[in-house]
């Protein structure tokens, strides 16, 4: 696969994931409206996120390729978890439902192991960078740190 198929492939996705948060807020099972789905395919939205920045920010050779497999994977198993939970449910069941617990329960577990996934890749990758970093990437790391966390700067030390 080529980069331009994977980056298309990427907004697909992100397209559906979209279109799937609109679907959990919308839906008419309470169970499935409030459950913690939405804020985990949040989180792998963040996440993604999150490492496709660290990869751009550090410009580890590793990698834009193994990166953006990285986050097409998650995506791509985050979105195929959700989506088959709605075929799996009947509109018309009642809340309690033993069935409609246990689908969304089983499917809440295996969304923030996608996002721990996602993290430790992310973590790896700065590893990487820590072990060649030169003084301009530790500054460029700093600069990205006091804009993400502009709140956060009188923290930082120098030393």
């Amino acid at each position: 696969m080529n980069r331009k198929q994977r980056d298309r492939i990427i907004v697909k996705v992100l397209a559906e994931s979209t279109q799937l948060i609109s679907a959990l807020r919308g839906h008419s099972l309470p169970i499935i409206k409030h459950s913690s789905l939405l804020s985990n395919i949040q989180a792998i939205l963040r996440g993604s996120q999150e490492l496709r920045d660290t990869c751009m920010i550090d410009w580890i050779p590793l990698q834009e390729g193994v990166v953006t497999a990285k986050i097409l994977d998650g995506l791509t198993k985050a979105v195929g978890e959700v989506k088959g939970i709605f075929p799996r449910l009947g509109e018309g069941q009642a809340q309690s439902s033993p069935l409609v617990t246990t689908v969304v329960n089983e499917v809440a577990a295996i969304l923030p192991q996608i996002t721990l996934n996602l993290k430790e890749h992310e973590t790896s990758m700065t590893v990487a960078a820590d072990e060649r970093a030169t003084m301009p990437s530790l500054l460029r790391r700093l600069t990205k740190k006091c804009n993400q966390h502009p709140h956060l700067t009188h923290n930082i030390q120098i030393w």
